[in-house]
């Protein structure tokens, strides 16, 4: 480790700072503040494909858990039970899927499927509140059907609709992101059966904290709008619209739970104005009306997408640690990007199903994005890493709900998992920020950036043995991905060794 003396002096330190900042404000508790994602659309990112990243912000006793899901053809339709009392009957055939999974949590998963669709989401609070339900309606069932299904983003946002419109929502009111190489889509989802959804164009990026962000509709336009067709009068009939006086539609202002906060003080307003400042690299006003989506200032990278994930609100008026000299900017006033609550964060690039083997490319930081780092990760990997997850890859509807929600099992062999680790690091951090994250960006950090310098480079030699030996291709796959996960596991348990006081 390059500057070893410097280090250990800057951790010869932490036990008298961490005394400083040990006790800190806790973080802001307000309704609908959890996640957040970009939304970058194929001709505004750099490598000509739609990206989707996102930070999954939750409570509790979460573990992480990646997990690969083999195909499955059960050889007939299968009965699915949704979780609350409601069956789904499916054709009993499923596609293979990436999860990235929090454990016992019913709306915090994520999925990456080999038709390269990916589905995640933001919680968004609605004036909703009938209970127009099926036996207990849809909930956590709903990524996971549509990854299980889908073959397109499109296709993804039709079976999501569908689901919706027979059993009915049982949440107050969700954000569905779902996405393929070519398309990326905002599904609005309200309690009940209504729903509609916006396509990210083509050439622009759309920022989605915890509030609705799709604004004015245009239903005869099915290439960019979809979704139930009373929707106007479905807000006018419960008094949330009125033509007369608001105007032209607008799903947000109709649909979003109403807030008497400042701006300032509103978490989804600030991370939204962040967002668009940091993407559009232009300065925007502070406020509640933002636009659906704008244009890049450059088109967006992986990297790029990882410091908007990051993000604080470093030299902003909302820096409220004035550069982490008060303590750890996770927990102030002001409801950052990253923030306490962040458990893991990912920047997909989707692909297409094709020729080209290395599928969706991914970079999956298995904690807060500010205490570790994106490894590299791709959705043709055939044997995930020791200690990415735990739990077996066959398809069994009912020994994987079982294993989610009582998860004693996973708890028993968490010793093992990176994500254990990453917590402990990331404990020491917010106790003292400062000193911790100079730490950091001297002996953790930089193995992310040689990460995505050599990236490329294990591009080009993979296609060439692939042309060759597919075979043995996959298996150098199998091995880069391991000696990622086995380089960030060992530096992050040497530096949690290295701390006067482990926790």
């Amino acid at each position: 480790m390059k500057n070893a003396g410097k280090l250990i002096l800057v951790l010869s330190t932490l036990v008298l700072v961490s005394a400083a900042f040990a006790v800190f404000a806790p973080a802001p508790a307000q309704d609908g503040t959890e996640c957040f994602t970009v939304l970058v659309g194929r001709l505004a990112s750099a490598d000509g494909a739609v990206m989707v990243a996102h930070n999954e912000d939750d409570r509790g006793d979460i573990i992480v858990n990646l997990r690969k899901i083999q195909a499955r053809d059960y050889g007939g339709p299968q009965q699915v039970a949704l979780g609350k009392g409601a069956i789904a009957e499916t054709s009993g055939r499923t596609n293979g899927f990436l999860w990235i999974e929090a454990t016992t949590q019913e709306f915090a998963d994520s999925f990456v499927n080999d038709h390269g669709v990916v589905i995640t989401s933001d919680s968004c609070p609605s004036r909703a509140t009938a209970d127009d339900l099926t036996d207990g309606g849809i909930g956590w069932m709903l990524r996971r059907l549509v990854a299980e299904q889908a073959v397109s983003a499109r296709d993804g946002v039709r079976l999501a609709g569908a689901l919706i419109e027979k059993y009915g929502y049982n949440a107050s009111g969700r954000t569905y992101s779902i996405a393929d190489k070519y398309e990326a889509w905002m599904v609005a989802v309200l309690k009940g059966r209504h729903w509609y959804a916006e396509r990210v164009p083509d050439d622009e990026v759309a920022v989605i904290p915890n509030r609705f962000t799709i604004r004015h509709i245009r239903p005869g336009d099915a290439n960019h709008f979809l979704g139930s067709p009373d929707i106007v009068e479905y807000a006018a009939k419960n008094g949330w619209y009125d033509e007369a006086k608001d105007g032209p539609f607008d799903f947000a202002k109709a649909f979003n739970r109403p807030t008497d906060r400042e701006p300032a003080a509103d978490g989804n307003s600030l991370r939204q104005w962040r967002g668009l400042c940091l993407v559009t690299g232009k300065f925007q006003p502070l406020g509640r009306d933002c636009p659906f989506s704008a244009k890049p200032g450059t088109k967006m990278t992986a990297e790029a997408l990882m410091a908007v994930l990051r993000d604080h609100y470093e030299g902003t008026p909302y820096d409220a640690t004035e550069g982490y000299k008060t303590g750890t900017p996770n927990r102030t006033k002001f409801r950052t990007i990253c923030t306490a609550s962040t458990i893991n964060a990912f920047v997909v690039s989707p692909q297409a199903p094709g020729p080209w083997p290395l599928g969706s490319a991914i970079w999956l930081a298995m904690g807060k994005p500010d205490t570790t780092i994106f490894l590299p990760l791709y959705y043709a990997v055939e044997a995930l890493p020791p200690g990415a997850g735990f739990g077996p890859n066959q398809h069994d509807y009912q020994a994987m709900a079982k294993l989610h929600f009582e998860d004693a099992e996973i708890k028993a062999a968490k010793g093992e998992l990176l994500n254990t680790k990453v917590l402990a690091l990331e404990k020491a951090a917010e106790a003292s920020y400062g000193p911790m994250h100079e730490l950091l960006v001297k002996g953790l950090f930089p193995t992310e950036k040689g990460f995505l310098k050599d990236r490329p480079g294990f591009e080009k030699d993979f296609a060439a043995l692939y042309r060759k030996d597919p075979k043995a291709a996959l298996k150098k796959l199998d091995d880069y991905i391991a000696g990622a996960f086995a380089k960030v596991s060992d530096l992050t348990e040497k530096l949690l060794k290295m701390l006067p006081n482990r926790p």
